[in-house]
């Protein structure tokens, strides 16, 4: 029967033929034994079919059979086409089983092995049953999964049932019902790809196929040897794949003998022998099949009824528990055979091991009547309620059954006939619907809680009791009240700790179930405030997501969520854990697909509390400053409930830590609820101080990401932006003023990298910078480090962008705090501050007296040999520019003189015709320091960055006409380093870096004359000097050769006695 049980519906095994599957919607776990000739000696008619084609028309056959039950119920409508392929034969199997096995094995119960049951042992045969007493490894084969197709996405509409809970009715009435090819309760919707759609609720995701396993209650039995047994028999003893294939008339003969030596005058020992061999043959479907659906299974209903003997009533039972359990069809007639009869009679035998293998053929019974039953109802729905609760298919259970078998359960009654009837229940609550509802009341759920928990009980035992309760609680809601009754949170803790990972995985669901009914039933709370007490709670859960299986981490992470949502006070137990964060962040690279799903769910259960956390902190905050509360950070582990949930809010800046979540947490809701707090936070209340610090940190991880910002400017610039402003000034805590200015410089450099075409947001910046950021300049520049920096590159950022003005920050303590920074150790100057001293430099509105008075000359200088020196290449070109803005401004302070791009040294006349009056108010009194950079200036002019020697090579020229003597000394005692640069022509340096050298050159050479200054200078360089000038009087270039004509007749003047 368990190989062609379909996941989510019943098998149909009725009418003479069987209906498999659908197979648009599920796919089919193989239990049991199927045998080579099962797929051989497959009638003709089933091959090359479209088993689709096929599917639908054994659905429509159905209907139509049913019809004759009530001729009044009209046919389904149909927008199929069925008309071109028909079943000639009625009674033909359709079997899709693919699996094949050798026969000579014993039944494997490996095909469907759900992720937490790998146990190796199984049942064994009838002479060993003792063993099962002693060895819990026996009880348990391993299970069919019922589980939906994984690569067939459903519709929404498909699991809007599943997407809630539903309050059950009262444990007597009937649980909800299952639908062909759907399961009840999203158990199958953990495997849906689109869970995107899905996983907001995370009760569709707390249900792993493994959950609804289904497994054999009847041992897998290890028959005799074939040899043995033929010799013993006084007919022909085929071999299975020989027995299907008899032709009628030799399998009635065969019937008739078998019949004859079990129902006659023979012995025991004849009639063991003949069972056994049919013990052979039931491993095989078909002969299963045969056997069950002929006269041999009504002889030993019959047999078992009448029988006296013990030995022979134990191997009856368990031979017809092997038939219907390998069987994939039953005929109705079966119904009116008294096997019911027999087995309940069987269930009251004083014998031990007639009871157990009575209970086990009646659970192998029941389990297929359940699936007939409500298949039965889901194809054809009752006409009125009333009709609901009687059975439409011929089998009639009555309630005294169900007690009987649940009487079983009772404390005292053997242990292996209490598994087999724990394994009854436990697959027909797999179903759902009215046969699992039989089963679901007070006093079987009292029972399996007393197994449950009982320590003396074998472990499988107990595990299929607990699987039982998790079956129930999953369909019937409602009876988790009784459970928790009967079953403290903390036994379900300590499970969920210390147990086998099976007995986690029931605790999990138990847990699970628990905190989902606090929000359909209020009493259950009261239970859930001693789990916040249970110290291993936290940290089981966590070692279950870091180490369990993928089971265990995925229902472990929906616990946490429900919990999360179930009350605030669990928020900073798990989310303020860097180990779960961190299992979280790693659990996002899993394959599994329910690990993903249920990580999916619990990050958005969790980031959906943030709103409703924000907006309560909101109103504790808004009372205290009322006065009408006290707040406190509280630590974790403190008992006493804290007055307000202020101190839950570092969840929010934990949560922004993580990859997981910051993508999820952060709204324009919750950005805007962050901005309130921040205007809040303005104004004084009690623990503001770590409250602001935990605020800008939040602020600055949401920051992070420029996505958020860009998408929400206006919450952003028109109140957070301010209030970070008015949060800097006055407070107290260096930490805060920083992080205040920080967050403003951070967003900043995010809007201005981004183009935007919005006036309203540039006046919107302007705002910014001159109502809220320059008042505070002055403090920020003289605030502890780093905040100087950040203040000056945000300053030259408002700069740079127009936003403020050099007019703005012309007073003389802002200039000399600019420039306060060539003072100290140059290794900790950045870039910034050189662009903003430049900026100031260059301005035009900028007086040259006021630049003279700070007396820097000499450290720019410095500056720049540090840089050049270091291989600071970002400081280079600033440094000249700002080595250039201070010459420009000493030079034009000469009246008359103007600056030039090309180099006009040579120009006959110049050092007399330009050298007019100097502007005392206007020049740089030190400018003549920058004589002693000659040398460094000189090797930057054949530097490889074009930029950085066109400053330098202009700078040379400038300094001579700002300083004509200190640049001279510095020229002609860097004779090598010229040459180097003229030489350089050749190698492509720019003519007009050479010509610039060149006119630098003859006017030194001009002023060392007129001057009459004593240098120590090189003959061999002078000569060297000579010998590249002279090249360069044939140079192609007219300027060059035109200076260098010049030069030559300027170096010929100098003496050569030096």
């Amino acid at each position: 029967m368990y190989s062609n049980f379909i996941p989510g519906t019943k098998p149909l095994l009725t009418c003479g033929w069987f209906w498999s599957i659908a197979l648009e919607e599920i796919s089919w776990p193989y239990y049991g034994r199927v045998v080579d000739e099962k797929q051989k000696d497959r009638p003709s008619a089933t091959r090359g079919v479209n088993l689709l084609r096929l599917s639908r028309i054994a659905k429509s056959n159905l209907h139509r059979e049913n019809e004759k039950e009530n001729y009044r119920r009209p046919l389904p409508n149909s927008s199929e086409n069925d008309s071109e392929v028909k079943i000639e034969n009625t009674d033909m199997e359709l079997d899709f089983n693919e699996n094949t096995e050798d026969d000579a094995q014993d039944e494997s119960d490996n095909t469907a092995c759900a992720p937490e049951d790998k146990f190796s042992g199984q049942d064994q045969s009838q002479g060993k049953v003792e063993e099962i007493e002693n060895k819990t490894q026996h009880y348990d084969s391993p299970s069919v999964a019922i589980m939906p197709v994984a690569d067939k996405p459903k519709t929404l509409d498909q699991d809007s049932s599943s997407e809630h809970i539903e309050v059950d009715a009262p444990l007597s009435s009937v649980s909800p019902q299952l639908k062909i090819q759907r399961v009840k309760e999203g158990s199958g919707s953990v495997l849906d790809s689109d869970s995107t759609k899905l996983c907001n609720n995370i009760s569709q995701v707390l249900w792993h196929p493994s959950d609804l396993s289904v497994r054999p209650v009847m041992p897998s039995r290890k028959a005799d040897k074939l040899s043995e047994v033929i010799t013993s028999l006084p007919f022909e003893a085929l071999q299975p794949s020989d027995f299907v294939k008899m032709p009628k008339e030799k399998l009635d003969a065969l019937n008739n003998k078998i019949i004859a030596i079990v129902n006659g005058n023979t012995s025991v020992g004849e009639k063991q022998n003949v069972i056994r061999y049919l013990e052979m043959l039931s491993s095989n479907a078909d002969a299963a099949n045969i056997l069950t659906n002929g006269p041999i299974m009504l002889l030993l209903i019959k047999m078992l009824r009448q029988s006296k003997v013990s030995a022979l009533r134990v191997q009856l039972a368990s031979l017809i528990g092997l038939l219907i359990r390998h069987s994939t069809f039953i005929e109705d007639n079966l119904a009116n055979s008294g096997i019911l009869g027999s087995l309940t009679d069987g269930l009251r035998d004083k014998q031990e091991k007639v009871r157990r293998f009575s209970m086990a053929a009646l659970g192998e019974l029941l389990f297929y009547i359940s699936t007939q039953n409500d298949h039965s109802r889901d194809i054809n729905p009752p006409e009125s309620p009333s009709k609901d609760n009687k059975p439409t298919s011929g089998w009639q259970v009555p309630n005294s059954l169900i007690s009987l078998v649940s009487s079983i359960l009772r404390k005292g009654e053997d242990d292996v006939t209490q598994l087999y009837a724990l394994r009854t229940i436990e697959n027909i609550s797999s179903q759902g619907g009215h046969w699992a509802a039989r089963f679901t009341s007070q006093d079987v759920i009292s029972n399996l809680s007393y197994i449950y928990r009982a320590g003396g009980k074998q472990e499988s035992l107990r595990l299929a009791a607990g699987s039982c309760l998790v079956r129930m609680v999953r369909f019937s809601p409602s009876s988790i009240q009784l459970i928790l009754e009967k079953l403290s949170f903390k036994e379900i803790v300590s499970a969920l700790v210390k147990g086998s990972p099976r007995e986690q995985q029931i605790s999990l669901n138990l847990l699970n179930m628990a905190v989902l009914g606090t929000q359909m039933f209020t009493n259950i709370g009261r239970y859930l405030v001693h789990l916040v007490e249970d110290k291993n709670l936290v940290p089981g859960l966590l070692s279950l997501i870091e180490q369990g299986s993928e089971v265990l981490k995925g229902k472990s992470l929906a616990l946490v969520a429900l919990l999360c949502k179930n009350g605030r006070r669990w928020l900073p137990h798990f989310l303020c854990n860097a180990r779960l964060l961190s299992a979280v962040d790693r659990l996002a690279k899993e394959k599994d697909n329910f690990v993903r799903q249920c990580l999916d769910a619990f990050v958005n259960v969790v980031a959906s509390t943030i709103p409703g956390l924000l907006d309560i902190i909101t109103g504790d905050i808004q009372q205290m400053m009322g006065g009408r509360r006290h707040g406190h950070i509280s630590t974790l582990s403190s008992r006493a409930a804290p007055k307000t949930n202020v101190h839950i809010f570092p969840v929010v800046l934990h949560l922004l830590g993580s990859l997981s979540f910051k993508h999820k947490v952060v709204s324009h809701q919750v950005l805007q609820q962050l901005a309130n707090l921040i205007k809040l936070v303005e104004t004084p209340f009690q623990a503001r101080d770590d409250f602001q610090i935990t605020l800008l940190r939040v602020l600055e991880s949401v920051t992070e990401e420029s996505r958020i910002i860009l998408e929400n400017p206006i919450v952003i610039i028109r109140e957070i932006l301010p209030s970070l402003a008015v949060l800097y000034k006055g407070n107290k805590d260096g930490d805060a003023r920083f992080l205040c200015l920080k967050l403003l410089f951070d967003v900043m450099v995010i809007f201005l990298t981004e183009p935007f075409d919005d006036e309203q947001r540039s006046e919107d910046f302007k705002s910014i910078a001159n109502t809220y950021f320059l008042p505070l300049y002055p403090a920020l520049i003289e605030d502890e480090d780093p905040i100087p920096m950040y203040a000056q590159k945000l300053l030259m950022m408002f700069i740079e962008f127009n936003y403020i003005k050099i007019s703005d920050i012309l007073h003389p303590k802002t200039i000399s705090q600019c420039f306060q920074f060539l003072l100290g150790d140059l290794s900790s100057a950045n870039v910034n501050n050189v662009k903003l001293c430049l900026a100031l430099a260059s301005a035009p509105e900028m007086e040259s007296k006021l630049l003279s008075q700070l007396k820097v000359v000499r450290r720019i200088g410095n500056l720049l040999e540090f840089a050049y020196a270091k291989g600071m290449e970002d400081f280079l070109e600033p440094t000249l520019g700002l080595c250039r803005a201070f010459l420009l401004r000493s030079i034009t302070s000469r009246k008359g003189i103007i600056d030039a791009k090309e180099p006009d040294l040579l120009s006959d006349g110049c050092a007399e015709t330009r050298g007019g009056a100097v502007d005392q108010q206007q020049c740089i009194r030190d400018i003549m320091d920058f004589g002693s950079n000659v040398g460094v200036l000189l090797e930057l002019t054949g530097y490889h960055e074009a930029n950085v020697a066109d400053l330098a090579s202009e700078c040379m020229v400038l300094l001579l006409k700002a300083a004509p003597r200190e640049a001279t000394t510095g020229l002609l005692t860097n004779l090598p380093k010229l040459g180097a640069i003229l030489e350089s022509t050749h190698r492509g340096i720019s003519h007009l870096f050479v010509l610039r050298m060149l006119h630098a050159l003859g006017y030194s050479c001009r002023q060392y004359l007129s001057q009459a200054m004593i240098l120590s200078i090189s003959v061999p360089e002078i000569s060297r000097i000579e010998a590249i000038v002279s090249e360069l009087k044939s140079s192609g270039v007219p300027a060059l050769a035109t200076a260098a004509s010049l030069v030559a007749l300027e170096l010929q003047r100098l003496p050569r006695c030096i």
